[in-house]
C-alpha cells in the first residue's frame, strides 16, 4: 500500500527511500499492528492524565 503525503501529494515510501530509509511490507504491517495495540490501550482516563501532566486543558465532552 502506498500512502500519499496529503500536503505534497508525494509517495511517503519514496520520500523515505530517497533519504536512505527502506520500508518493507513486513515493517509496515508491524507498525500498523503496534498502532492498533496502542489505540486499543488508550482510555479517556489515560488521555486526561496525559493532558494534566502536559498542562493542557481538559477536553470538553
Amino acid at each position: 500500500m502506498v500512502s500519499q503525503n496529503p500536503h505534497s501529494g508525494t509517495d511517503t515510501m519514496a520520500l523515505l527511500a530517497a533519504v536512505g530509509i527502506v520500508v518493507t511490507k513486513d515493517g509496515l504491517a508491524r507498525a500498523r499492528r503496534r498502532l492498533e495495540d496502542a489505540r486499543a490501550r488508550w482510555t479517556p482516563e489515560l488521555d486526561a492524565a496525559v493532558r494534566e501532566q502536559l498542562g493542557l486543558p481538559a477536553r470538553s465532552a
